[in-house]
Parts: structure tokens; C-alpha cells; sequence
């Protein structure tokens, strides 16, 4: 299985010019933080939602947190500036990197703003959201008959 790591810097390596993955400082709901740090924590989320909806399994080990602005893995949350974007063609299977590719291209125009907006109607998110002081971690196996659901136009617009 991959890690949320690699899955960040194949994602980063796509935006050579770092146009989506940026250290632009952005405010939004009241907090601070790095437009391309939360972009890459919600490629990462809908990544690991449509793979669950599709194969019904992780695309990676790392788990989410529950933040104010979504849902958010902390090691990638807390290393953003240190993500590279070094991608080793060995660290990726074929198959996965098509299935990344795809999630890339449905992403890249979107904002940060409505990519926010799109994990917060996560039901887990949801549901933890009342206590994102804390960031508690979020179970999202437990909704993969919601996955498949929410995300099979998609899964279907991307011939995934």
C-alpha cells in the first residue's frame, strides 16, 4: 500500500511551476494557511474516497484528521514545505499513476475554495467537524457504500 507521501509528491510533481501546489498564505473561515497545503491535502482526500468507492480499499495507509477546513492528513499537513515533489517512476505502479492522473485532471481547475467546499460535505467530516479543536481522526471505510454513491459520475466520467 502507499503512503499519503508519495501519493503528495506524485501529485506536486504534476505542477512542476507550482501553480496549484503553492505557498501562497490564503484566509478562508477564519484561519490562515498555505493555499497549496490545502489543496494537497483534499487531492489526497478525494483520491483516497474515489479509490475507496471504486475498489473498495485505500489508496494509502495514512488516515485524516478532522480540521476546520476539512479533512487533512497531518504528517503532509505539518511537511508541505518540505514536499518536493521527487517522484521516482518505481514508487507508483502504472495502474495507480493513471488512476492518480485522472483525480489530477478532474482537480486542477477546481479552487482551493470549492475543494474545501466539496470535503465539507463528507459525512464523516460532518460528523467530526463539531470538534475539529481536537482533529479527530476520521473513519472513512465506514462510508464506502456513501462513496460509491457520491462519487460513481464520477468514477464514470473518468473511466476509472
Amino acid at each position: 500500500m502507499l503512503t499519503a507521501k508519495q501519493v503528495a509528491e506524485y501529485f506536486i510533481s504534476k505542477d512542476p511551476e507550482r501553480k496549484l501546489f503553492n505557498n501562497n498564505v490564503v484566509l478562508y473561515n477564519d484561519r490562515k494557511f498555505y493555499e497549496g497545503n490545502a489543496r494537497i491535502n483534499k487531492y489526497l482526500f478525494l483520491a483516497q474516497v474515489v479509490h475507496l468507492a471504486k475498489y473498495n480499499t485505500k489508496l494509502f495507509s495514512d488516515d485524516f484528521s478532522a480540521y476546520d477546513n476539512g479533512p487533512v492528513v497531518e504528517s503532509i499537513m505539518n511537511s508541505y514545505g518540505r514536499l518536493k515533489g521527487r517522484y521516482d517512476d518505481n514508487d507508483i505502479d502504472k495502474e495507480k499513476q493513471i488512476f492518480l492522473d485522472k483525480i489530477y485532471l478532474s482537480l486542477e481547475n477546481a479552487t482551493y475554495e470549492e475543494l474545501i467546499e466539496i470535503t465539507h460535505e463528507d459525512p464523516e467530516w460532518q460528523t467530526l467537524s463539531k470538534d475539529t479543536y481536537n482533529a479527530p481522526v476520521m473513519n472513512l471505510e465506514k462510508n464506502i457504500t456513501e462513496y460509491k454513491k457520491r462519487y460513481k459520475g464520477l468514477i464514470e466520467a473518468l473511466k476509472i
